[in-house]
């Protein structure tokens, strides 16, 4: 075989592979919205398909939804108890480019209430370019009577008093005790997730779980609605 029409036949290989690999992601991300949208029937919420533009720019101030590009929301659900919101989603962002580009998928729990009650604030894993950054003053507000809590995670947000009158010991207790769990709030919204971590269907109900334990401890009495809930529709 000489080499014009090995270069022909590999190109051909190449984009037949790229092509079966495209397809069968699609068919995945098809199945993937069928089961959720089953979910979401079980759960009594509505479920959008293609999510919802407000919602998506609403979020816009989060530090979730300013990382990256090419950002997207879709696969929602959305639910309302007691004047308590929920709407629980896919969410992705992409990093760098071409070859070297990365997608990051999520599942993201936004709670949001009538009043607003909560400083803005974000908590996340710490990792050791946060801990460089601190050398250089980027801001982590440290808890030293807690210093599992305050090596593990990074908090951030301008009213530190406030902040540090939220973060009671339940709630730093908490959080010592969860694996890498993300959480920022701001007025009346509260958004829980895991960084890069997007739950196949048979999970949604345990992220519920968790997220109702987080919003029990910043807005109790919605968070216990939500809950009774939940359990309810299980039973």
């Amino acid at each position: 075989m000489d080499s014009p029409l090995f270069t022909v036949f590999f190109v051909l290989v190449f984009l037949g592979l790229v092509g079966v690999f495209a397809y069968r992601s699609h068919l995945a991300e098809k199945r993937r919205t069928e089961e959720l949208q089953q979910v979401a029937g079980e759960l009594g919420y509505a479920f959008f398909p293609e999510g919802d533009a407000a919602l998506f720019e609403s979020l816009g101030g989060f530090h979730l939804f300013s990382l990256g590009h090419s950002r997207k929301l879709w696969n929602l659900m959305r639910g309302k108890s007691r004047g308590v919101e929920l709407a629980v989603f896919d969410f992705k962002y992409v990093t760098g480019g071409g070859k070297h580009s990365h997608t990051w998928h999520h599942s993201v729990i936004r709670f949001q209430f009538n009043e607003a009650s909560l400083p803005s604030f974000s908590l996340r894993p710490e990792n050791v370019f946060h801990k460089i950054g601190e050398w250089f003053g980027y801001q982590d507000i440290d808890f030293k009577s807690r210093p599992d809590f305050s090596s593990r995670y990074l908090v951030r947000g301008r009213e530190e008093n406030a902040i540090r009158n939220l973060f009671t010991d339940r709630v730093l207790t908490f959080y010592e005790q969860q694996f890498e769990l993300s959480t920022e709030g701001a007025g009346d919204q509260l958004l829980v997730y895991r960084h890069d971590r997007r739950l196949p269907p048979e999970g949604i109900r345990s992220l519920l779980e968790e997220g109702f334990a987080v919003l029990s401890m910043f807005h109790p009495s919605a968070g216990q609605s939500l809950q009774h809930n939940l359990e309810s529709e299980e039973g």
